[in-house]
């Protein structure tokens, strides 16, 4: 896990500092953390972290985002995966939006040691107001997926892809995303990718998050499920 990390602040640390030269903004996000441990009769650890961070000017966004879960139960794995990511969008105009991306993910118990992808494409703000966002963003990747068990996957995929924040409350923010990838050679293979939090604040810099997190792949490969859920918990810190 640690040399993807690595590798992957290595590939996006000169986006980071190209983009803050000359700039006076900052880094806004949050952090979310989470950790069980059961001794006994029943012997396991679980812990979660995740990172969501983003920089945004007039013209421009640059954005991070991390998540790992590592669980243990009798001395058995039961969840280990990985996924990094960083996404830059440019405004071509008040609605129009160009984007790159770059991402990252590791799952050993679906048989995926590293995938790694690379995409741009164009986006559209439908709503961009302060207690509200959603864009619309479409495109292509190139994704490459190293198997623990099996030979290595090359393909290519269309994006097609929709994200909306929402200020609740004053305390209460809920962020969601939903991204779809056909595959560009074989006809009805696809992936999915679902990703929403729910923070509700309870002061300045703490609250609690709710995140549900789900995955579905058309071709993963046979003894493995198409379809992966996570439901987390945790204490967040704002950024």
């Amino acid at each position: 896990m640690l040399r993807y990390i690595a590798t992957f602040f290595i590939l996006t640390c000169p986006l980071h500092l190209a983009y803050a030269e000359g700039n006076g903004t900052h880094w806004q996000g949050n952090a979310t953390l989470s950790f069980s441990r059961s001794a006994g009769n029943t012997n396991g650890t679980t812990y979660s972290l995740s990172l969501d961070e983003a920089r945004s000017t007039e013209s421009s966004k640059l954005s991070a985002y991390a998540s790992a879960l590592y669980g243990k139960s009798q001395d058995v794995v039961s969840a280990d995966k990985t996924r990094l990511g960083t996404r830059y969008d440019h405004n071509l105009s008040v609605k129009l939006f160009g984007f790159g991306q770059v991402e990252f993910e590791q799952d050993r118990l679906a048989n995926l040691d590293l995938r790694s992808g690379l995409g741009a494409g164009f986006g559209y703000h439908v709503f961009k107001e302060d207690t509200v966002s959603l864009d619309v963003f479409g495109g292509l990747s190139h994704n490459r997926s190293d198997l623990m068990t099996g030979n290595t996957v090359s393909t290519g995929e269309v994006i097609m892809a929709e994200e909306s924040t929402h200020t609740l409350t004053e305390n209460t923010r809920l962020k969601q995303k939903l991204s779809y990838y056909p595959s560009t050679q074989t006809g009805g293979e696809y992936r999915t990718v679902f990703d929403s939090s729910l923070v509700i604040g309870l002061n300045s810099t703490m609250g609690l998050s709710i995140s549900l997190q789900n995955k579905y792949n058309s071709d993963i490969g046979t003894g493995v499920k198409h379809s992966d859920t996570v439901l987390l918990t945790g204490l967040n810190i704002k950024l």
